[in-house]
């Protein structure tokens, strides 16, 4: 009885021990789902603090800031103000949007119309101020020039200057210049020798008349006689050739005529008389005679003014003589009747004979000085005769060099050649002599070919152009503003030619037409001419699409043109979905499926670490934050209440656990005991 008694004790405690078992695994289990929950709740919190967006800071085309969440479209949107950034994927491609992609894959590779897709032209609007170019003194097409044209001009230009065209034109003009000159200087000598046979000298006869010898085909022009005469006709001969023109020639006549002003001949005594006007030595001076009602009567004149002798002639308005009071003394002699004459009939026999003293008062030297009365002007003039004559000479040695010089150097040289193509050489040498005649043929042949070239690189038919050199001059007509035709004379030389303003001028008047080559050398005188009155053109980038012209074209060109460059290097088409997609930038940013690069101020691509661009930021969901931080709270609280209760539970299990187990201890001894009892029972038996 007691034995069944302890094993049924036994099972009950073992019973007991088992269900606590059960029931602290069911704890710990509920314990441990409670860290689970724990750690869960504290993800939550802790993925509320690190839920940050990313933002990008940049600036509109107007400088203002934008904080805006980060996006593909952000990061690569144009701005003057904004510093370009790209995407780039693994392969080395930079990530566009769909309708960048579009845009270049259009251009076919060409920036400018890459560019202009962008509403970027890169022009100027100086054509359209300048405006079309008008001058009706060019013929056609050249009277007309539009603003397209003009521009079109200036877009050549640089290919103008380095042209075929300019280069055979400087080198047919050099050629010119050069044999011109070298014809200048050819002809010169045989012009002087064609005029002088030599130098002319200036010479007297012992009567004192004077001769200038050495003058080819006059071998004396005398003075007195024929000087001229002669010179006249020389003159004339070279007129006739065109080698001076007769405003020239009337030039050198009235140097000639000079003469006659300053020296009268005396063909009484062969001597020339120097003319000196009273005003200029002031040995007569004159006053009007007026009287009571302030009418001229009359006029005194006074010799000797300077008060030693009181000479004084008084005539009336006629200039007939009233009275007179003369010094008769030997330096002052007058012969003839004395009152009712003209002054001109009284001067004639009037003389004087002035002395030179030295300062001792010994006479030096003396000449007898004339008074002589100039009808035609009115005039009272002192003469004395010219006993030494170097002075004339002088000055007609002078004067005949002056000619000399002066045809040589204002001669037409293009009609001297002409001249000589119409002699034979036989001709030409017995003129000049063999050596110069040689000379001159050679220069005449050297210039006539480059003439020729040079013409023809002008005009398209140069005979009338010949004409006209050969007459050094060209006429033409026109109405003027009042409805009358007019006759204007122009002077022409080869030299003009060489102006491009007189050769279009020239072609108008004259209805001829340019070369074909010359058409260039036009247009690079037009804009040449342009860029001298105008200055440069300035080309800059223009935005057609910014009217208000609010942003930076050339700013915005050079951004597009450096994501044109990238292009050419590789380039992937962004879906708009993903390219206005913050998450996706952020994924794609963090898990290095793309990298940053940025232009630097050369211009060139350049990886950047999207974590160092000062741009980019990170914002925190305060809101967020502030709710995960309450049910993290909440929560935690929660569990730890239940985790006090399960530990009271656990602890109330571990002390049932422990009695039990005390109490199993006893029966297992106490059962043990009773089966020990029963063996020894059963031996004793």
């Amino acid at each position: 009885m007691g034995m069944a008694a302890s094993q049924a004790r036994l099972l009950t405690i073992t019973a007991r021990l088992a269900d606590n078992e059960l029931k602290s695994q069911t704890i710990n289990n509920a314990k441990m789902r409670l860290a689970t929950q724990s750690s869960q709740a504290s993800e939550n919190y802790i993925n509320a603090l690190n839920n940050a967006t990313m933002k990008f800071v940049n600036y509109d085309e107007t400088g203002e800031t934008i904080n805006q969440a980060l996006t593909f479209n952000a990061l690569s949107a144009y701005s003057s103000y904004n510093t370009q950034y790209g995407l780039v994927n693994s392969s080395g491609q930079i990530l566009v949007n769909e309708s960048e992609a579009k845009l270049f894959q259009a251009a076919n590779g060409n920036l400018n119309a890459y560019l202009e897709s962008h509403g970027l032209v890169y022009g100027t609007t100086y054509f359209d101020e300048l405006g079309a170019q008008t001058n009706n003194d060019y013929p056609s097409p050249f009277n007309y020039i539009s603003v397209e044209d003009m521009e079109i001009y200036y877009q050549g230009y640089q290919s103008y200057e380095n042209s075929v065209e300019v280069q055979a034109y400087e080198d047919s003009y050099s050629d010119y210049t050069s044999t011109y000159n070298s014809l200048v200087d050819v002809g010169q000598d045989a012009m002087k020798k064609y005029l002088t046979g030599g130098t002319p000298t200036v010479s007297f006869t012992n009567s004192g008349s004077v001769q200038i010898s050495n003058i080819n085909g006059y071998d004396t022009w005398n003075m007195a006689d024929n000087y001229k005469t002669n010179v006249t006709n020389r003159l004339a001969d070279l007129v006739s050739k065109k080698f001076i023109s007769e405003s020239d020639r009337d030039l050198y006549m009235e140097k000639i005529n000079s003469l006659e002003k300053k020296y009268n001949y005396d063909s009484a005594t062969g001597n020339y008389i120097k003319v000196v006007n009273i005003y200029d030595n002031l040995d007569i001076t004159s006053e009007d005679i007026v009287d009571g009602d302030g009418n001229i009567t009359g006029k005194n004149y006074y010799f000797d003014a300077d008060g030693n002798n009181k000479n004084i002639i008084i005539v009336d308005n006629n200039n007939i003589v009233q009275s007179h009071a003369l010094l008769n003394t030997s330096d002052t002699t007058y012969s003839g009747d004395r009152d009712g004459i003209t002054l001109a009939e009284f001067f004639q026999n009037l003389k004087r004979t002035d002395k030179d003293l030295d300062d001792n008062g010994n006479v030096t030297a003396s000449y007898t000085k004339s008074f002589i009365y100039d009808a035609a002007n009115n005039e009272l003039k002192s003469c004395y005769s010219v006993k030494d004559l170097t002075e004339l000479r002088n000055y007609l040695t002078e004067l005949m060099e002056n000619m000399i010089e002066g045809i040589i150097n204002n001669a037409q040289y293009e009609n001297f050649a002409k001249w000589i193509k119409t002699l034979n050489p036989y001709e030409i040498n017995s003129r000049f002599g063999t050596e110069l005649g040689a000379t001159i043929i050679s220069k005449v042949n050297a210039y006539t070919d480059a003439k020729d070239d040079f013409l023809g690189g002008i005009f398209k038919d140069t005979t009338q152009v010949e004409s006209d050199l050969n007459d050094g001059q060209y006429t033409y007509t026109y109405v003027d503003d009042n409805g009358a035709t007019q006759t204007e004379t122009v002077q022409m030389s080869a030299k003009n030619l060489t102006d491009v303003d007189y050769v279009l001028t020239y072609m108008k008047r004259k209805g001829l037409e340019q070369s074909e080559k010359y058409n260039t050398i036009l247009k690079e005188y037009l804009i040449s001419n342009m860029i001298d009155i105008n200055g440069e053109p300035k080309y800059a980038w223009i935005d057609v699409n910014d009217t208000a012209n609010t942003g930076n074209a050339e700013s915005k060109a050079q951004w597009f043109t450096n994501l044109f460059k990238r292009m050419q290097q590789g380039y992937k088409a962004l879906e708009n979905g993903l390219a206005s997609s913050k998450e996706w930038i952020e994924f794609a940013l963090e898990s290095g499926i793309v990298s940053m690069e940025q232009v630097d101020k050369s211009f060139n691509w350049k990886s950047l670490d999207y974590k160092t661009c000062t741009r980019i930021t990170e914002e925190t969901d305060d809101a967020a934050v502030a709710k995960a931080e309450a049910e993290y709270t909440r929560a935690m609280n929660d569990i730890k209440a239940k985790d006090n209760i399960y530990d009271l539970q656990l602890k109330n299990i571990d002390t049932e656990h422990t009695t039990l187990q005390t109490e199993l201890d006893v029966v297992k001894e106490v059962i043990k005991k009773n089966v020990d009892r029963t063996m020894k029972f059963n031996q004793s038996a």
